[in-house]
């Protein structure tokens, strides 16, 4: 990139300064560049890998759902991003990482309840009615993760708790 470029100069010049003995020249701006950019390449390295995985999960079909596999993968992720620099929670990309980790955490415990080999038909039709979908088949072979996520389910929590429990 045109900063590692500039840096390497940088160093190309700092060494000759000093082999010359003629005062060394410093640019603090260079270096503070240098080092934001490598922090917010952790971040977006992340952001990244975060989007991929929830791009993935979307496509699972919703019969092949591992629930506690993604439980893990989005623990691993809160991990990782509890751990970046604090002087990255400033920028707006380490807000809509942290979001998208914690909105689909928070449908986790209501996707495993609603993957429950009890769940029967009938319960699945009141679930639409609660959420206001018409067509859910959920015995499909085309129904996928993202299919169920497009559902309204935070906004109706408690009722599908309770449809799940009744199952």
């Amino acid at each position: 990139s045109r900063v590692e470029n500039l840096y390497k100069k940088y160093e190309t010049y700092h060494g000759g300064e000093q082999l010359f003995a003629i005062p060394v020249t410093d640019y603090p701006q260079l270096d503070k560049i240098k080092k934001d950019l490598t922090l917010l390449q952790r971040l977006y390295s992340l952001y990244n890998k975060v989007l991929d995985t929830v791009a993935g999960y979307f496509d699972i079909a919703w019969t092949d759902v591992n629930i506690d596999k993604i439980n893990q993968e989005l623990s691993d992720f809160q991990t990782a991003c509890r751990k970046l620099p604090k002087g990255l929670r400033e920028f707006p990309a380490y807000h809509a990482l942290k979001k998208t980790i914690d909105d689909f955490s928070e449908c986790c415990p209501l996707l495993e309840m609603m993957s429950n080999r009890a769940m029967q038909h009938r319960h699945w039709q009141r679930i639409a009615e609660v959420t206001g979908v018409r067509n859910l088949d959920v015995d499909s072979e085309d129904l996928r993760l993202r299919n169920i996520m497009d559902l309204p389910l935070l906004q109706f929590k408690e009722d599908i708790e309770d449809i799940c429990i009744s199952a």
